[in-house]
């Protein structure tokens, strides 16, 4: 007769997987760890937040202006050899990180010695709230620190003193402020600065000195420069520091040291062009006074006072001839000094003289483009070296502009030759005119004409001279400070919320992380749900924990016990005689030993008992005798001894309340040799029938199915398996093998009851937390729960 229909679920094919379903149970289960995690966490993120230091990001925006362009053909050879044309904003970027500018602002500012307040967490920076100065006279490049303690106006007291970790030579000792201090790191001063005095009186202040090497390469590692964007030549410089007056500091000193170095390139080329200036000038001066001396001579030897007045009208038309002239030959005099400045090796790495009015625009334009290159040139040079790949591609591009400058020259010097001969014919011809003068008054003509000369140019130097003066004094730089050092006062680093909120995720994750493993690493039966996912078996029932205290033996089932353990018996009773109401023979086995078939059968025998049915255990485990150990009786009469024709009469081996007093029992008896040979007897059979006679149900306590032969033997008499699996205890992967036997028909209307079942850590899923009772109400007492008034 088959009780009960098969359920058609899908089964389960990983047994090693885990669900999402898994996850929030495992979450909802063991929140306290997630909570107690997360706290752990955070509160270290926030501990760490407070150890270390705060970093302030200032910055400072100023304008490259535009210098004018080069020439249309020096361009384009520029633009062809692959040269640097007009400004390179790229170039000032890196100018203003270069090493030489930090090694200047490090320097202006003191910043190898750092003062620091000390704190509980950490200690506070000082720059521009320090109490104290500390200058170190002499050069020393090893590290030194040491305490200063302001005692008032005039005095402090340094203590802790040490060189290079260890400590020196300097003890604890009292001083006066502005005293030179002599120490193995040579001489210092310590100097006051009373408005902030009051706020660290009596206080020590942590004072650390490295070489200014070590300096500049820390702080240039926190200067940024950037474009603020594509098409401008803003530049955006920024400074990452512990400390807001000393970043503010930095970023105006390096404005500053970068602006008076441009000024010093461009105060550079004034200079040079006046040293040029200066030199002709000398020149022109002893050639004038030979000049004039000559005339004065020649006059007073013959006694020339004024020209002759035939030859007044000659003159006037030749004076404008011999002005040309002399302008022409004044030209191609600085052209010549230039071709010559051009051709001397030994000038090659300075500046071209630039003089206005000398040329035409096209090559005024080269030399300009020509010396700021040169001035391009050198600043990397004295940054990077002459090994720089940039440098060496200047130094190509000088060349090429040095050769297209003198050749340029050479053309324009033609030009002049040109314009000159012609002003030599036209001159020559009003000289024939004057033929007729007397000769004394051509000669003085002549030196008078050398004079002329002599001053136009002299005179000519001497503008220039001013004009470069007058350029020299008013010398600005081509940048222009757009914003001052600006910025937040929040820290940028560390960033307190994203710290806080990955120890958050991470105080989530560890809990997680752990409960995950511990369930890839359980392999046991964790419920009701694990059952259903690998077994088509009905579930016909669930028994909660039992107390720690109450074992194998316990009978948790009576009519004025109402807790969950008792209720649960109560609704199996219920269950089994709903889906097997024909069922006499209950037979119980499990997988293995210890999973609790035996309290099981136990308490399912009571419970029927005081529901008024007539009940009979048979301990059918001929080999331990479970039940026998269990109610604590040594009977050698029993099944055994029937089974093998020793004893036929059934009432002597019946015992009458061994463990209640409702339900009767057999015992085991003696151990036979042969305990599946003696269950296979038709005895038993006739046993079973004769006990169906006289009780409603008969319950067999069997041995493990997989263990021996034994229940596979006794299940031909009996009308129900009942298999016990014992939460947290039998291993998962037994699972598919109680499926492999329920779908072979091994054992009658097979069913299983949970045993143990850890309701309470399970309310969650599959109905767990929803209570037994359906409606009755139970509390809380003692680990049970006990009906409310």
């Amino acid at each position: 007769m088959e009780y009960i229909q098969e359920n058609e679920r899908t089964l389960k094919k990983d047994e090693g997987g885990i669900n999402l379903r898994d996850v929030v149970e495992l979450i909802i289960a063991n929140w306290y760890w997630f909570v107690l995690s997360v706290l752990v966490c955070v509160g270290s993120a926030y501990f760490y937040v407070l150890t270390i230091q705060p970093v302030y990001q200032r910055q400072a925006v100023m304008l490259v202006k535009d210098k004018e362009k080069s020439a249309s053909d020096m361009s384009a050879m520029l633009e062809v050899s692959g040269g640097i044309t007009g400004t390179s904003v790229d170039n000032e970027i890196y100018i203003l990180r270069s090493h030489q500018l930090l090694r200047e602002v490090v320097n202006r500012l003191h910043l190898d010695v750092d003062y620091a307040k000390d704190g509980i967490l950490r200690d506070t920076p000082l720059y521009a709230e320090s109490p104290v100065d500390v200058h170190f006279i002499d050069p020393y490049n090893q590290p030194v620190s040491f305490n200063i303690t302001p005692l008032n106006t005039t005095k402090f007291r340094i203590s802790d003193w040490k060189v290079m970790g260890e400590k020196g030579e300097i003890q604890e000792q009292e001083l006066a402020y502005n005293d030179t201090i002599r120490t193995e790191a040579g001489r210092i001063v310590v100097q006051l600065r009373p408005e902030n005095l009051s706020a660290y009186l009596s206080q020590p202040i942590s004072v650390s000195r490295i070489s200014p090497e070590i300096a500049t390469n820390i702080y240039q590692s926190k200067i940024a420069t950037s474009l603020a964007g594509e098409r401008t030549t803003l530049v955006q410089i920024t400074c990452s520091d512990t400390n807001i007056s000393r970043a503010d500091a930095i970023l105006a000193a390096l404005v500053k040291v970068y602006s008076e170095t441009i000024i010093e390139d461009k105060n550079r080329i004034a200079a040079n062009t006046a040293k040029f200036i200066d030199e002709r000038i000398s020149i022109i001066s002893r050639e004038l006074s030979d000049v004039e001396e000559d005339l004065t001579d020649f006059k007073q030897r013959n006694q020339i006072v004024d020209m002759s007045a035939n030859a007044t009208q000659y003159l006037a038309e030749s004076s404008k001839v011999k002005e040309e002239s002399a302008q022409l030959e004044t030209e191609l005099s600085i052209a010549r000094s230039i071709k010559s400045y051009l051709a001397d090796v030994t000038r090659k790495d300075q500046l071209i003289p630039n003089v206005t009015g000398v040329g035409d625009v096209s090559m005024q334009s080269q030399i300009t483009a020509y010396n700021e290159l040169m001035l391009q040139r050198n600043r990397l040079k004295e940054s990077s070296g002459e090994k720089n790949p940039v440098v060496q591609a200047a130094d190509k591009n000088l060349e090429g502009m040095r050769a297209t400058i003198s050749g340029s020259m050479d053309n324009y010097m033609k030009t002049l030759h040109l314009r000159l001969d012609k002003a030599k014919v036209v001159e020559n011809r009003l000289a024939s005119s004057i033929q007729a003068v007397p000769k004394q008054e051509k000669m003085a003509l002549s030196i008078m004409r050398q004079q002329s000369i002599k001053e136009t140019l002299y005179t000519f130097l001497l503008n220039k001279r001013e004009e470069n003066a007058l350029q020299l004094a008013i010398t600005e730089a081509n940048i222009r400070v757009v914003e001052e050092p600006f910025g937040s006062y929040l820290p940028v680093s560390p960033a307190r919320s994203s710290i806080l909120a990955a120890a958050f995720i991470v105080g989530l994750l560890i809990p997680l992380g752990v409960q995950v493993i511990i369930l890839l690493l359980n392999t046991s039966v964790r419920g009701r749900k694990d059952i259903e996912e690998y077994t088509t078996i009905p579930i016909v029932g669930e028994i909660p924990a039992r107390k720690d205290s109450e074992g194998d033996d316990a009978i948790v089932v009576s009519d004025s016990r109402n807790d969950r353990i008792s209720e649960a018996f109560r609704m199996l009773r219920v269950d089994l005689n709903f889906i097997a109401k024909e069922a006499r023979v209950l037979m119980f086995t499990s997988t293995l030993p210890g999973e609790g078939k035996s309290f099981v059968s136990r308490n399912l025998a009571v419970a029927l008992a005081i529901s008024g049915k007539k009940v009979i255990l048979l301990d059918t485990d001929l080999r331990k005798h479970t039940q026998s150990k269990l109610a604590g009786v040594n009977r050698k009469e029993g099944l055994s001894t029937y089974l093998s024709g020793l004893n036929s009469n059934i009432d002597t081996l019946i015992t009458v309340g061994a463990f209640h007093p409702q339900v009767d029992t057999i015992f085991a008896g003696i151990v036979p040799p042969n305990p599946a040979e003696l269950l296979m007897n038709e005895r038993f059979d006739l046993l079973i029938e004769e006990l169906k006679k006289r009780y409603d149900y008969i319950i067999l306590d069997n041995v493990p199915a997989l263990v021996v032969a034994d229940a596979s033997i006794v299940s031909r008499v009996t009308d129900l398996t009942i298999y016990v699996i014992r939460d947290g205890v039998l291993d998962r992967r037994y699972l598919p093998e109680l499926e492999r036997l329920h779908q072979d028909g091994k054992f009658k209307n097979m069913c299983i009851v949970l045993n143990d079942s850890q309701v309470e850590k399970k309310k969650y899923g599959y109905g767990y937390g929803q209570g037994y009772g359906y409606g009755y109400g139970y509390g809380r007492v003692d680990g049970y729960y006990s009906e409310k008034e």
